[in-house]
């Protein structure tokens, strides 16, 4: 039985009895059916169905703010907003991201279209007007991009899409649109395309593998320089480029440094497409992923070959002679400090020859420096073949040789490929036009018996070899602890040198020079002697070839000079109006510029007329720079200097030099004056020679008369002038008054 109405709530009751209804239990629990519930049950069923609609609508407004969330989250993200306007209306709306975009305060409202206009970037300006006019006259949707200036100066690079939309009759209810904030996506496509632009670009070979090591792409340089396109090389392991120089452990090395560091870089072979090998310095990065794993690898790499070349180049520069190819002195010492090292060890020897040619000096300044040069060539290449692979001929600079032989047993072995050295070396050389001779002076010193390292090795091998010279050349010496006397003695010599001119211990002498004709003294040569404290009067043998080593030959040189001029003004003094005075010029003194200056200094300050200095030089200093001899000679010869040739005839002087310089006397060595009767050859040279100085005019003076016989011999053949022991030995000065007033009276 269904009593009345309870506390509950209509609805629930109603629902109730609609539920009894539909199940049909209502009729069979109360047997009857009264109207007043008719009315209930239809209340109650409205009720139910409106709250169903509310359930529904709630739903639907639910879903409707979850989309409106879902959009404006999704419009975040893809940084695009929406506007809309409502042309009948001209209402503008705009989403929420679109004030984000723009920059603008909601609270202030999207504005009007011309806002929206000032908005836009001057410069595109325009151009984004007649997109929006041109697709609403055409009806059809537009798109374009462009920069928005927003608060603070800054701009945006927009996309702007947009439609109109019409009614039935066409005309226009609405525009809508979207505006995408791509700033972000514009500078990263600038990013890859200037990322791009440097792959394509890059000097550097590029080539790009994925995780597996297979080739996924590679640049126009890496085509360059392997020859190989990317169709034939993509898909592919590089191994396909190794030139196989690399051994499996270096490879192992590399991928463990990859692997580990992400980071590999060092120096390979590859090989090229046309089967070329080359060096190539390669550099390997990784690229990971989100979890870590390699994605691809990143390899740049460019061909060194010319480094290497440049390397070796230098190498090669730095460790041999440029004009002789041999081994130099840096070279020479590391050679020799291995050397020796391993004769340690191993108790064995090393031999050290120091070679100096005899004479070379000689012909390289008279035939010129290219003529010396092709002569060390040609030495060069006769002391290389005289020893063996193993053994290291070097070039110290100059005419300075040294052999090293290494391995050696017995003193014996070094003697014969010293022997060998002085004969091949002695035989004629052709250098262009010229048949030139130069023998070797060979000085030896043998680890361990003659010194412990190199330094001491090569001293004593150098003392060996001077012996070599003072023995006539020529030869070779071993060494012996007495030549370090002979060394310590030069330099003795040169510190005592210094000290001379301070405390003037230096001497002339004068040797008369004797006219063949008349017998009388036509003029005497100055010759230097040194008044040594210890060692009393010496001869220029014993420092003159110091000097001209260390340089005192100038100062030495100039003192000379004045003291033999002072001298013939006090002959001068004296009533010896007719002699004049002869002066040794060094090679030094003729290449200052102020030899002439000297020379007029020194005639105005003991008032010397002209032509009575004559300076000598010898035939070698002529031609050392004989364009420069020319110069001096013309500058003297203009104050009247006179010039003789000295040494003549032991020299190589060319006869149209000759010609050109300013001479006015040639002086014919002692050494064809010596051979007059004794041997044709000589007697031939003397011959040819006073006939060339007939023809150029100039007179002769014959060098180291010593006998009658040969007075006589050039005397008939025209000789004007000679000097030499036959008449008188250098003198000093109060003797060579004496003997000029024996001669020439008064």
């Amino acid at each position: 039985m269904i009593r009345c109405p309870s506390h509950k709530p209509a609805v629930i009751q109603a629902s109730i009895a609609l539920m009894l209804l539909v199940s049909g239990e209502l009729a069979v629990v109360t047997g009857y059916f009264p109207d007043w519930l008719g009315i209930v049950i239809g209340m109650a069923v409205v009720a139910w169905l409106a709250w169903l609609q509310q359930q529904r609508n709630q739903k639907t407004i639910d879903e409707l703010q979850r989309h409106r969330r879902q959009l404006r989250e999704a419009q975040r993200v893809a940084q695009i907003g929406s506007w809309e306007l409502d042309i009948v209306n001209q209402h503008l709306h705009w989403s929420e991201e679109l004030y984000r975009i723009f920059a603008i305060d909601p609270a202030a409202g999207p504005g009007d279209y011309q806002r929206f206009l000032q908005m836009v970037h001057p410069d595109d300006r325009e151009r984004v007007d007649q997109a929006y006019r041109q697709a609403f006259r055409n009806r059809q949707p537009y798109e374009v991009e462009h920069r928005l200036i927003v608060a603070g100066g800054g701009s945006r690079q927009i996309r702007e899409r947009g439609e109109t939309i019409y009614d039935e009759t066409g005309k226009p209810l609405r525009t809508i649109g979207t505006a995408q904030d791509i700033t972000d996506l514009r500078r990263m496509e600038s990013q890859m395309q200037l990322l791009g632009s440097a792959f394509h670009h890059s000097g550097e070979a590029i080539m790009i593998t994925d995780h597996e090591n297979c080739i996924v792409t590679v640049n126009p340089a890496f085509t360059t320089l392997t020859g190989y396109g990317q169709d034939e090389v993509v898909g592919r392991n590089p191994s396909m480029l190794s030139a196989g120089r690399s051994s499996p452990e270096d490879y192992e090395k590399m991928w463990s440094a990859i692997l580990s560091k992400g980071y590999w870089q060092g120096e390979v072979w590859d090989r090229r497409k046309d089967g070329g090998v080359y060096p190539k310095w390669l550099s390997i990065s990784v690229m990971r992923d989100d979890e870590g794993g390699i994605r691809y690898h990143i390899a740049h790499f460019t061909d060194v070959s010319s480094e290497r070349a440049t390397e070796a180049k230098l190498h090669y520069m730095a460790h041999h002679d440029m004009l002789t190819g041999l081994n130099n002195r840096f070279s020479l010492k590391d050679r020799l400090e291995h050397a020796l090292a391993v004769a340690r060890r191993e108790s064995g020897r090393v031999a050290l020859m120091f070679i100096d040619l005899d004479r070379f000096k000689v012909i390289n300044d008279t035939l010129g420096h290219h003529v010396g040069d092709e002569l060390l060539i040609h030495v060069s290449r006769r002391l290389r073949s005289c020893v063996r692979e193993s053994d290291l001929v070097a070039r110290l600079g100059g005419d300075e040789f040294v052999v090293m032989l290494s391995g050696i047993e017995h003193s014996s072995s070094v003697a014969m490929v010293a022997e060998k050295l002085v004969m091949r070396v002695a035989e004629p050389y052709s250098v262009g036009a010229h048949t030139l001779y130069t023998t070797p002076s060979i000085g030896i010193a043998i680890y361990p018996m003659d010194g412990a390292d190199g330094e001491t090795l090569m001293k004593n091998a150098d003392a060996a070899m001077y012996h070599a010279k003072s023995a006539g050349r020529n030869n070779f010496q071993f060494f012996d602890p007495k030549m370090n006397e002979a060394a310590l003695e030069r330099l003795g010599i040169e510190h005592a040198l210094r000290l001379a001119l301070g405390r003037d211990e230096f001497r002339l002498h004068y040797q008369p020079v004797i006219d063949v004709r008349s017998g009388r003294v036509s003029s005497v040569e100055a010759l230097i002697r040194w008044q040594h404290p210890e060692r009393g009067l010496v001869g220029p043998g014993m420092f003159i070839a110091v000097a001209e080593e260390t340089g005192l030959i100038q100062p030495i040189g100039d003192w000379v000079i004045w003291n033999a001029a002072r001298q013939l003004a006090e002959f001068r003094a004296a009533g010896i109006a007719d002699v004049r005075m002869a002066i040794n010029i060094s090679a030094i003194q003729m290449r200052n510029s102020d030899l002439s200056v000297l020379a007029s200094g020194i005639m105005e300050a003991y008032s010397l007329r002209p032509g009575d200095l004559i300076f000598e030089i010898t035939e070698s200093v002529a031609m050392e720079h004989p364009d420069e001899t020319i110069r001096v000679l013309d500058r003297l010869r203009g104050m009247g200097v006179k010039v003789a040739l000295d040494d003549f005839g032991t020299g190589y002087s060319s006869l149209a030099y000759l010609r050109m310089f300013a001479l006015d006397k040639l002086k014919l060595d002692r050494s064809f004056v010596v051979e007059i009767g004794q041997d044709v050859d000589g007697q031939v040279i003397c011959d040819a020679t006073i006939g060339l100085a007939r023809n150029l005019g100039l007179t002769l003076v014959a060098e180291g008369v010593e006998t009658e016989a040969q007075l006589e011999y050039l005397k008939a053949r025209g000789c004007e002038l000679v000097q030499g022991y036959y008449f008188s030995r250098p003198l000093p000065a109060g003797q060579v008054v004496d003997f000029i007033r024996s001669r020439n009276g008064g």
